[in-house]
């Protein structure tokens, strides 16, 4: 798997168009691997995966909506009222 850091991307962004290939995107700095490029021909091999990471990620950015009680939903309404 190819490499690339990301100050070389923002050096030279043209590198991604000449991606044909799985790479991974790193801080060379700390060496953490800070995410992977995977060429857009690939994209129907992988759109499973994506849409379950996309929904992963909804899920636990709204998972405080699921533990409020009702009480906390008139809130919003308290709001209101206080505006009129």
């Amino acid at each position: 798997m190819l490499q690339i850091g990301i100050s070389d991307i923002s050096k030279n962004p043209a590198i991604i168009d000449k991606l044909d290939d799985v790479a991974e995107i790193l801080n060379k700095k700390t060496k953490q691997v800070k995410g992977i490029f995977v060429p857009v021909a690939f994209l129907d091999n992988f759109k499973e995966v994506l849409e379950e990471i996309e929904y992963q990620k909804f899920a636990k950015r709204n998972a405080i909506l699921k533990h409020k009680s009702e009480e906390d939903d008139d809130t919003l309404m308290d709001g209101l009222d206080d505006a009129y």
